[in-house]
């Protein structure tokens, strides 16, 4: 049985901070593959300047041709009703035989984990490779205690920090600035080619 992982996010765009969590994992973690999982923009955190689902898509697969252990999902892109991740991650164990794949995402986040749609169900039933992102630090008192309520499967990553964002991404590039090293070529071309985010 392959060893996966699921990294979801809006990855408007996908950068290099992405990249580097995910690769991490992939090889903290010995994964077969991880698969990149884009979410649907919710209508309430929508700006001028994000791009369209087709665009963010197409931008994660570039990343992924160009890394052949990424594989991408579009289990929730093109969903018409909110996405809630132990609905789709569900969808996606069933998909790949029952398997118990691992959710990568910050640290910051896996501490409201409990709080989010039956995040008692995702603490028991799933793993979870817990990365730091700029900002953000490990609570070990409260990552013990998921541990300890709920028999949650964790792992701490120890990833580079990379201190990237979406917004400053968007940021450099109406003012005409160069992104070079934030993002991947692929998405970088992408970005050129289609003239996102100049608005």
């Amino acid at each position: 049985m392959k060893r996966r992982g699921i990294f979801g996010g809006t990855f408007d765009p996908f950068h290099n901070g992405h990249l580097s969590l995910a690769k991490a994992a992939a090889e903290e973690l010995d994964l077969d593959e991880v698969i990149l999982l884009p979410n649907r923009v919710q209508p309430f955190k929508t700006d001028r300047s994000a791009a369209a689902a087709g665009d963010r898509l197409a931008m994660v697969n570039l990343v992924a041709r160009d890394e052949k252990i990424f594989k991408v999902s579009t289990e929730e892109i093109f969903g018409d009703e909110i996405s809630y991740t132990y609905k789709t991650l569900c969808r996606i164990r069933e998909k790949t035989g029952g398997e118990r794949p691992w959710f990568i995402m910050g640290a910051d986040s896996l501490i409201t984990l409990r709080f989010w749609y039956k995040g008692e169900d995702l603490l028991r039933e799933f793993s979870f490779a817990a990365g730091l992102r700029p900002g953000s630090s490990i609570d070990m008192k409260k990552v013990d205690e998921l541990r300890r309520d709920y028999g949650a499967d964790i792992h701490l990553m120890e990833n580079t920090v990379l201190d990237i964002s979406s917004t400053e991404i968007k940021d450099r590039i109406r003012r005409g600035e160069d992104i070079s090293t934030l993002v991947p070529a692929c998405v970088k071309e992408y970005i050129d080619e289609h003239g996102l985010y100049r608005q």
